[in-house]
C-alpha cells in the first residue's frame, strides 16, 4: 500500500464511522439519504517551536474532529468548533525528538450533511537544533563562569548531558535535568587553568560544541554564521531541513509567516525584511513568498494596479528588489530567493510572482534566485517527479504546497546553493 493511500485510509475508516451514525439516526427516522464527501483545506502550522497547531477551513460553525496518525492508530485529538473560520486546535501536540514526520487529518459533518474530510502531514525539526549552549567567550582566571542549556522548543521534559573539558584534562559530563515546562538551566564552574575550555552538550545522539577561552592571549571562536529562513507557507518544512543539511556548520533561524504576503493587505512585509534583519544579522536570508498574494497593489504613481498585468508585476518587482537590498545587509550577506512551484489550476499569480522575482533579483550582487519552479514543475504542475532513480510523489493534497519529500529535496538544493561560496 503507497504511503497516500496508507494517509488516507484511516482518514476513510473515520468517515464510515461518522456515516454509519448517519445511518443509524436517519434509520430511527426510518428514512436515510446518504450525504456528500468533499475535501477541504486543512493545515498543520509549525511556526510556534515546540508545538503543532491545527487549522481546518470551511466548517461553517460545525463541529471539526481532529486526529493524529500514529502508525496504524488513529488519535483523537479533541472536538472543537468555531462561529469563524477557520477551527482552529492551537498548540494541538508537541514537537518530538522520536516522531518528526506527522500526519493529521480531520472530519466535519456540515449543515446538509456533507461530510468534510482534511488530512495534512508535517516534519518537524530534530533534536540537532533542539537546545541552545550559551557559554561566555572569555573569562579570567579564578573567576566562575556560567553555562547555560537552553530549550528553544521551550517544551522542557528533556536531560541533555553537559561536559566541560578544561586544558589538557579529562572531561567530566553531568546531565541537566528540565523538568517539563522549564526550558532555561545554569551550571557554573570555575576557570582554574587558562587556555583553551571545552563545553558538549549531548542530547539523544547530537553533539553542541562550544569553547571558552580563559586568560590572556587566548583567542576565542565565533559563533556559526546565522542563517534566516523566511517567508510564508511555501517555506515551511523546508527551514527544518534546511537545519538537517548545515548541522553545526551554521545556526538556522526560521521566522516562517503562513497566510501573508508582500500584496495581502495588512501583511508584516513593508516593514519585516528590516526587523528580521535587525534582529537576526545574517550572514545569509533564504525567502519563499507570495503563494496568497494576488491582492491589487497600490503604486508609487498612486494608481491601483490589479494582478497580475504589467503595472501589477512593475511593483511587486520593486517591493521585492527593496527586500532583496535589506536581507543583503549592504553586501555583509547572501540571499537566496525561491520561486514557486506551479500549483494545480490557475497558474497566473504564481508565473507573476516568478516574473517578479527573477526581474527584481537582476544585477544585485549576493543576490540568488533559485528556481523552483523550473525543478519542480518544468512543464506545469505535477504531484510527482522523478528523483534519484525513483518517482517521488513531492507535493500536497492541495495542489499548491510541497510536501515532506519534496520540502526536503528544495532543502537540499538550498543548502548545496549556500556551500557554493
Amino acid at each position: 500500500m503507497s504511503r497516500l493511500q496508507t494517509r488516507w485510509s484511516a482518514v476513510i475508516a473515520v468517515a464510515v464511522v461518522v456515516l454509519c451514525a448517519a445511518v443509524a439516526r436517519a434509520g430511527a427516522q426510518g428514512s436515510y439519504e446518504r450525504p456528500a464527501a468533499e475535501v477541504h483545506f486543512f493545515a498543520a502550522d509549525t511556526t510556534q517551536a515546540g508545538v503543532i497547531s491545527l487549522f481546518f477551513f470551511g466548517a461553517q460553525g460545525a463541529p471539526v474532529q481532529f486526529y493524529e496518525h500514529i502508525g496504524d492508530t488513529l488519535v483523537a485529538l479533541g472536538t472543537l468548533s468555531s462561529a469563524t473560520d477557520p477551527t482552529e486546535m492551537k498548540d494541538a501536540v508537541n514537537w518530538r525528538c522520536d516522531r518528526r514526520v506527522r500526519r493529521f487529518s480531520a472530519t466535519s459533518t456540515l449543515a446538509g450533511g456533507t461530510l468534510a474530510l482534511g488530512a495534512y502531514s508535517v516534519r518537524t525539526p530534530s533534536c540537532a537544533t533542539r537546545f541552545e549552549l550559551g557559554v561566555p567567550r572569555r573569562v579570567e582566571p579564578g573567576a566562575v563562569g556560567r553555562i547555560r542549556v537552553i530549550d528553544r522548543w521551550g517544551n522542557g521534559g528533556a536531560t541533555p548531558q553537559v561536559c566541560i573539558a578544561p586544558p589538557h584534562v579529562k572531561r567530566t559530563c553531568e546531565k541537566v535535568r528540565l523538568r517539563r515546562a522549564i526550558s532555561v538551566a545554569t551550571r557554573r564552574f570555575r576557570a582554574g587553568t587558562s587556555g583553551r575550555w571545552h563545553v558538549e552538550l549531548r542530547f539523544r545522539g547530537h553533539r553542541l560544541r562550544r569553547s571558552i577561552a580563559v586568560g590572556a592571549g587566548v583567542g576565542s571562536t565565533a559563533p556559526p554564521p546565522t542563517v534566516l529562513t523566511t517567508g510564508d507557507s511555501s517555506m515551511q518544512g523546508i527551514d527544518a531541513f534546511l537545519a538537517d543539511e548545515l548541522g553545526d556548520g551554521a545556526n538556522v533561524e526560521s521566522d516562517v509567516r503562513p497566510g501573508t504576503g508582500i500584496a495581502k493587505p495588512l501583511g508584516p512585509w513593508a516593514d519585516l525584511a528590516r526587523t528580521q534583519t535587525r534582529r537576526f544579522h545574517q550572514a545569509a536570508a533564504v525567502v519563499s513568498l507570495g503563494v496568497v498574494d494576488g491582492f491589487p497593489l497600490h503604486a508609487r504613481d498612486a494608481t491601483t494596479q490589479a494582478c497580475c498585468g504589467a503595472g501589477w508585476i512593475a511593483e511587486y518587482t520593486r517591493r521585492v528588489r527593496a527586500m532583496m537590498r535589506t536581507y543583503r545587509r549592504r553586501g555583509a550577506a547572501r540571499v537566496l530567493w525561491l520561486t514557486l512551484p506551479i500549483p494545480r489550476g490557475p497558474r497566473e499569480l504564481t508565473d507573476a510572482v516568478n516574473r517578479s522575482v527573477v526581474q527584481a533579483a537582476s544585477g544585485l550582487d549576493g543576490v540568488t534566485v533559485l528556481r523552483m519552479d523550473e525543478f519542480f514543475t518544468p512543464d506545469g504542475f505535477r504531484q510527482e517527479m522523478p528523483y534519484r532513480g525513483r518517482t517521488v510523489r513531492v507535493r500536497e493534497e492541495d495542489g499548491i504546497h510541497l510536501n515532506i519529500a519534496g520540502t526536503a529535496i528544495a532543502a537540499k538544493i538550498v543548502a548545496a546553493a549556500l556551500r557554493e561560496h
